[in-house]
C-alpha cells in the first residue's frame, strides 16, 4: 500500500484482523508497517499478584500510601 492510499483511506486498516499486518511504502520502498493489536487479556489479580511475587520474591511490609498522601498533603 503506498502512503497516499494509507493516509486518504484510513478504512482499510479496519478491516484488518488482529496480527495482520500492512507494509506501507514510500517511493517503492517500504517505509513502515502497521500492526493490527488484538484485544488485551484482561489481568484476574491473581495474575498480579503472582507477577509481583516474580519480581518482589521475598516478603515486604505492607504501605499504607493513602496515610503517605494524607501526611504530604499538611
Amino acid at each position: 500500500m503506498t502512503t497516499r492510499e494509507f493516509f486518504h483511506s484510513p478504512g482499510l486498516m479496519k478491516s484488518l484482523r488482529p496480527g495482520q499486518s500492512v507494509t506501507v511504502t514510500d517511493k517503492g520502498e517500504p517505509a513502515f508497517t502497521v500492526t493490527r493489536a488484538g484485544k488485551r487479556r484482561i489481568k484476574t489479580v491473581e495474575d498480579l499478584r503472582r507477577e509481583a511475587k516474580e519480581i518482589f520474591p521475598d516478603d515486604r511490609p505492607k504501605v499504607n500510601f493513602t496515610e503517605i498522601m494524607k501526611r504530604m498533603k499538611k
